[in-house]
């Protein structure tokens, strides 16, 4: 029978599992986020209990949810474009100026390749939804990634979003939310951030960059846009905000 724990009751074992099952889910280029770099460890330290795993009877790691607690006043059509970097970094913030949060923040809801299919990230966003409820948060709000994006990384997410098969939405993670409660509540074009030289952009690319322009690169969401002349290249990735209640 499988199980939920939260961050500190991961064994050694499992938490390389939890690593490593980030690592596969996503393009290179998102790990190279300063914001990750600079909060991910506190949140952990932070939020331990906001960190839901799922477990299978033999102790294997199934699947995952990453949250994050904080403060946000405003109506939540005013979430603010920055997304995915400004919710990680409100959480942050708002913990450390002991600034009480009134709504939780899916981070990410990842599960492992040898799960996926069988319902399980249903189940994680269930239980996340039960976990929200009985700490009082008015609700639960992701900037989520959308799965399919990647393949369409020239189309404006606000089109992409009304792409439609079959009558119904084109993407399955986006159906997946809209179908287990949540409510769409806009596009956040400026969720994530990457920046950096050229020759920070030749090692992620794997090529040579002679000229300005836009790149494409397996697994983003959208182009990289490169300016040789100022010697900068930038990854703005957009996501699309939900809300559960």
């Amino acid at each position: 029978m499988s199980t939920f724990v939260s961050f500190n009751q991961l064994t050694p074992s499992q938490t390389d599992q939890y690593y490593d099952a980030i690592s596969k889910a996503f393009p290179t280029i998102l790990s190279k986020s300063e914001v990750i770099k600079t909060y991910w460890s506190r949140l952990e330290k932070y939020f331990p209990a906001y960190q839901l795993y799922l477990l299978a009877a033999d102790g294997d790691l199934i699947g995952f949810i990453n949250t994050v607690p904080f403060h946000f006043s405003n109506h939540l059509s005013d979430l603010p474009d920055s997304g995915w970097d400004w919710m990680l970094t409100k959480g942050i913030a708002d913990f450390e100026n002991s600034l009480s949060p009134n709504l939780l923040g899916g981070l990410q809801v990842i599960v492992r390749d040898k799960y996926q299919k069988a319902g399980y990230s249903k189940r994680i966003l269930n239980y996340a939804k039960q976990i929200y409820k009985s700490s009082n948060f008015s609700n639960l709000v992701i900037p989520i990634r959308p799965t399919k994006k990647h393949t369409f990384p020239e189309m404006p997410m606000a089109d992409y979003l009304n792409k439609k098969e079959e009558n119904e939405i084109f993407d399955p993670w986006v159906r997946t939310h809209v179908k287990g409660g949540a409510e769409i509540i806009k596009v956040c074009n400026q969720s994530m951030s990457v920046r950096g030289d050229i020759p920070f952009w030749e090692t992620i690319l794997d090529k040579k960059i002679y000229k300005s322009g836009s790149y494409k690169l397996d697994g983003a969401l959208e182009l990289i846009n490169i300016d040789i002349q100022n010697n900068m290249g930038e990854y703005i990735e957009p996501n699309i905000w939900v809300k559960y209640e």
